[in-house]
């Protein structure tokens, strides 16, 4: 059996494997990590929050709450209230019409 000092060479099917594996990636941080990143996305959650809160655009604070080290959460805007409890917040969900 012979040896070959520069390998076998790319199949195909490990190119595949590379491209799915990589598609797989982007749309897990996308899912995870992109509205934030999205300037239309988080425009379109600013702005529900404003709705809801008094059209001020003082009165809230918006967070992307998602998965950390800490707790597992499904990803979504979380809209606070200046001035009230937590417990009256409102969940924007993931997607945000805009």
């Amino acid at each position: 059996m012979g040896v070959s000092a520069t390998g076998q060479g790319m199949h195909m099917s490990a190119v595949r494997n590379g491209v799915a594996i990589a598609t797989v990636i982007l749309a897990l941080f996308f899912y995870l990590y992109g509205p934030p990143l999205t300037d239309k996305m988080r425009a379109a959650a600013n702005a529900r929050c404003n709705e809801l809160t008094g059209s001020t655009f003082r009165s809230y604070r918006l967070v992307w709450e998602t998965t950390t080290f800490s707790g597992v959460d499904v990803p979504h805007w979380q809209c606070y209230p200046v001035g009230k409890p937590v417990s009256e917040s409102v969940d924007l969900g993931w997607w945000v019409d805009f």
